[in-house]
């Protein structure tokens, strides 16, 4: 691999980006030269090999082509690509520099390259010798290196943008917005293969009662937690529904009513958070994140006063994550309004913006929603 100049992936780095592009497919394509030479892309296409040997069902990966380059811009554009991807240590890095400086770049170039200052730059490389020749004087007395000549500026090559079935000839910017558009279309199209997938699978009998049909990929769940520590009348959660202690909450057949790629999303207070990962372990879930939902009035608290609530959010198989437009800020700033425990319309909303295609679940409900199922005493 002639211009595998950058330190192999890590294990754990190389299994990840296994991983992927297994799950879907190549989406940055492998830069070449006009031979077939790889530039760029040596850990994708070894991955890529890997998967189709063990039988993966992958297409052919994209490649762009770089005309015009010399051997020296070859392997700086190389590494070029790699230092501002990879997560070197500082000394790798500066090995990077040094080898560009070997190869002829001047400190401007390997700062261009490489992100850095051109004083890193220099701080990095300067000790590398680039002539050991004699030393000629010149007409003004200056002492040179006899093959002492300036550094002609090369013009930007032309690449070509290879995809399966075929080749077209762009320019650099449209190149890379081709690239993009690849990437894009790629991604939406595997999404949907897994949203589809999910949606076959949403089918069945449940076990929470014969008014839910089928299984869920979206849970929403606010369970009724129990405070023990609540002594006084007045604050005694009873009063406005009845409770569930910890284990009750787990023994729910979560688990059987959700698909077995699901989001649940899961309404907690801060003294009950370690019983929530407790549920999410119960149910089947991985926990992910969390969304605060600062409720702009202070209520009680033993330690703190309490002004929020968390919605977090677990997950388990592979569901696709929400498209960039549809995810929601981790902060929500909605004020509460004085009925105990209710929660905000605006997170159905969230909810089903992130995830329109699916079916929802809501467990514990108050009323129903439309185009939702709901399960609780008091739906």
């Amino acid at each position: 691999m002639k211009y595998q100049l950058m330190p192999d992936l890590t294990p754990i780095e190389y299994e990840a980006l296994k991983a992927d592009i297994e799950e879907r497919g190549v989406l940055v394509p492998v830069e070449v030269d006009e031979c077939g030479a790889i530039l760029d892309g040596h850990h994708r296409v070894k991955a890529w090999a890997e998967l189709r040997s063990e039988g993966v069902n992958l297409p052919d990966y994209p490649r762009m082509v770089r005309k015009g380059l010399t051997e020296e811009q070859k392997r700086n554009h190389a590494r070029s690509l790699n230092v501002l991807r990879r997560h070197l240590s500082r000394e790798q890095r500066d090995e990077v520099m040094r080898a560009m400086r070997r190869d002829g770049a001047t400190y401007q170039e390997i700062a261009n390259a490489t992100g850095v200052s051109v004083g890193t730059a220099y701080s990095a490389a300067s000790d590398v010798e680039l002539f050991k020749t004699e030393k000629l004087i010149g007409a003004d007395g200056k002492a040179r290196p006899a093959n002492y000549e300036r550094r002609a500026e090369t013009p930007a090559p032309m690449p070509s943008l290879f995809v399966p079935g075929g080749a077209v000839t762009i320019e650099p910017k449209a190149a890379t917005e081709a690239a993009r558009q690849i990437q894009q279309e790629r991604t939406a199209e595997q999404r949907q293969k897994r949203i589809d997938r999910i949606n076959t699978i949403s089918q069945g009998n449940s076990e929470l009662g014969d008014e839910l049909e089928g299984q869920y990929p979206i849970i929403y769940a606010d369970p009724p937690w129990r405070y023990e520590h609540v002594k006084t009348e007045n604050r005694a959660i009873e009063n406005h529904y009845p409770t569930m202690d910890l284990d009750e909450i787990c023994a729910l057949p979560v688990s059987d009513i959700a698909t077995p790629d699901s989001v649940l999303f899961l309404w907690t207070t801060s003294p009950k958070l370690a019983e929530s990962m407790q549920v999410i372990e119960a149910w089947g879930y991985t926990y992910r994140t969390c969304i605060v939902w600062d409720k702009e009035r202070i209520g009680m608290g033993y330690y703190a006063r309490q002004q929020h609530e968390l919605l977090l959010i677990a997950a388990r198989g592979s569901v696709p994550v929400p498209e960039p437009e549809n995810r929601p800020p981790s902060v929500i700033r909605i004020r509460r309004d004085d009925e105990h425990s209710s929660k905000p319309t605006e997170f159905y909303t969230m909810i089903e913006r992130m995830y329109p295609e699916l079916r929802k679940l809501e467990l514990f409900a108050r009323s129903r929603r439309n185009g939702w199922s709901a399960w609780g005493n008091q739906a």
